[in-house]
């Protein structure tokens, strides 16, 4: 799929490489990947026009054709559904924060005390391995939902859930990013020596949402074990990351604390 992103690949064309029937293929894919073909292929696409966004001076209309899109209009709709920007605010975004080492905005975060989902109304914490680096945590339905709950942390600090997250059955995914890499080679190259991943199953109970703040020393912790990236994993695709992390390198640059927008728990609808 990645080296034919430029081509129409429908079911049929896939599933005689395999070779396997339409059917089965459809099957065998999505218990690998937790997408369809053609929704794993979209999110590939998307994943390399953010990666030329960065790293290239084409123009949205020559990325969007490079990916596969015969229409600029479609091909930005798209982008933005995915990634919750249009594809020049977020070349604007990933450009400012190119070249800033994952180690540069550790202290920052830990002085400020400007951590995602931090405060009395965390639901519960996700922990990973005691590895050094930092610790960013996306929460989702499992029912297919648009919304997604992010959140972070410097290790050694586990990342608190914020309480924004319904009850329900919802999938964890935690990336640890090196801090002796560039911020963006983990979320927008998704260069496999970068960061970790880890996924978990998590289920909010209804009583979880009540009116009385769960204290840090009563909240439950989730540990998610941690791995090399897999070439079955999705690419994460969300901004929200980027925005937030920009706030924190910007108040590290400038010695004030971000704005109160990029305070705010990390959540895309």
């Amino acid at each position: 799929m990645k080296r034919e992103l430029s081509r129409p690949l429908p079911l049929e064309t896939l599933a005689r490489l395999a070779p396997f029937s339409p059917f089965y293929f459809h099957r065998v894919f999505k218990q690998a990947t937790s997408m369809t073909p053609a929704r794993f292929l979209a999110a590939l696409r998307m994943a390399e026009a953010r990666r030329l966004l960065l790293r290239s001076s084409l123009t949205v209309t020559a990325i969007s054709a490079q990916v596969g899109y015969s229409s600029v209009g479609t091909f930005t709709t798209q982008f933005r559904r995915w990634v919750s920007l249009p594809p020049e605010r977020f070349r604007q975004l990933a450009r400012q924060l190119a070249g800033v080492p994952v180690a540069a905005l550790l202290p920052v975060i830990r002085s400020r005390a400007i951590v995602a989902g931090q405060g009395p109304r965390a639901l519960m914490n996700l922990d990973t391995v005691d590895l050094p680096g930092l610790l960013l945590a996306v929460v989702a339905p499992h029912d297919g939902g648009r919304n997604e709950w992010w959140t972070a942390a410097p290790r050694p600090l586990p990342a608190a859930l914020p309480a924004t997250v319904p009850p329900g059955e919802h999938r964890a995914r935690v990336l640890l990013l090196r801090p002796d890499r560039d911020t963006t080679s983990a979320l927008v190259d998704g260069t496999p020596d970068s960061f970790l991943i880890g996924d978990a199953d998590l289920r909010i109970p209804a009583e979880a949402g009540g009116a009385q703040p769960i204290l840090p020393a009563a909240r439950s912790t989730l540990t998610v074990p941690v791995r090399q990236v897999r070439v079955t994993d999705p690419p994460l695709l969300s901004a929200t990351p980027l925005r937030w992390l920009l706030g924190v390198s910007q108040a590290g640059w400038r010695g004030r604390t971000p704005v109160t927008a990029e305070r705010r728990s990390l959540r895309t609808a």
